[in-house]
C-alpha cells in the first residue's frame, strides 16, 4: 500500500502539469516515441460514422455542388437574327450569284430544244436533246457558284468564328458567342453550328421560329452548340 502522507506524482495530462523529469541513471526516450497522451504512429484510425459529415467539407449536395447560373446577356431580337440571316445568305454571296446567273445566260441563249420521236408498231417515245449550248458560258456559271460558296464559308466559318459576327452580324449590331464565356465560337465550332443551322432549317422551319419563346432566344442549332447571339460586338478570340 501506498503511504498517504506521501505526495502524488504530478499528472502530465493536466493543464499546467509537467511530466516527470526522468531521475539519473534512467533512459531519455527516443525521438519518435509517442508521449504520455499522444495517439501511437500508425495506430488504426476509424472511418466517420453514417450520417455525420467529415470535418473540413461542405455536406454532400450542399451550396458548394449547385452548379453556376448560366450568364446574363444583352439577347438579339429575333428581327435582328432574321435580318442577319438574309444578309449572309442572299446579299453577302451575292457577286458570286451575279457571276452565275451571268454564265447561265451565255450558256443557254443560243440553246435550243429538239424533240425526236421514235415510233413502231406498237410504241411510240420521244426523246428532248439542249442544243447549242456556250461551253464557256458553263464554265463562268460553275465558277460564280463555287465564288458564291467560297464566300460563304469565309463569312460563316472564318469570319464569324473568329469575331463572332458575319457581315450580316456585324451590320447590325449583334455576335454569336459560346455561352460559358461570352467569347467567339472558333472556326470549327462556328462550321458545325452553321452545317446545323442548313440541316435543322430544311428539316423544320419551327428552328427558325424558336427564339420567340425561348428565354435566352435560341435555335436549336444554338442549344446544340452551347452558343447565344447577342447585342453589340466581342472581344475576338486569341
Amino acid at each position: 500500500m501506498s503511504d498517504p502522507n506521501q505526495p502524488r506524482p504530478p499528472d502530465p495530462t493536466q493543464p499546467g502539469q509537467t511530466p516527470p523529469q526522468p531521475q539519473y541513471g534512467q533512459q531519455q526516450p527516443q525521438y519518435g516515441q509517442p508521449q504520455p497522451g499522444q495517439p501511437q504512429y500508425g495506430a488504426p484510425q476509424y472511418p466517420p460514422q453514417p450520417g455525420y459529415p467529415q470535418p473540413g467539407y461542405p455536406p454532400p449536395g450542399g451550396p458548394y455542388y449547385a452548379p453556376p447560373p448560366p450568364p446574363a446577356y444583352p439577347y438579339a431580337s429575333w428581327w435582328s437574327r432574321v435580318g442577319a440571316y438574309l444578309l449572309d445568305r442572299i446579299v453577302v454571296p451575292l457577286p458570286g450569284y451575279l457571276l452565275a446567273a451571268l454564265g447561265a445566260v451565255i450558256a443557254f441563249k443560243d440553246a435550243r430544244s429538239v424533240t425526236t420521236g421514235y415510233s413502231g408498231d406498237y410504241y411510240y417515245e420521244t426523246e428532248t436533246e439542249l442544243t447549242n449550248v456556250n461551253g464557256l458560258g458553263i464554265a463562268i456559271m460553275v465558277a460564280g457558284i463555287l465564288l458564291a460558296l467560297a464566300i460563304l464559308v469565309w463569312n460563316m466559318v472564318f469570319r464569324q468564328g473568329g469575331t463572332g459576327q458575319s457581315l450580316g452580324k456585324k451590320w447590325l449590331g449583334i455576335s454569336v458567342v459560346r455561352e460559358a464565356d461570352g467569347r467567339p465560337l472558333g472556326a470549327g465550332m462556328a462550321f458545325v453550328r452553321w452545317l446545323l443551322l442548313w440541316i435543322l432549317g430544311d428539316l423544320c422551319f419551327l428552328n427558325f421560329l424558336w427564339p420567340l419563346w425561348d428565354p435566352r432566344h435560341r435555335c436549336w442549332h444554338d442549344m446544340l452548340v452551347s452558343s447565344v447571339v447577342v447585342k453589340g460586338a466581342v472581344t475576338a478570340a486569341p
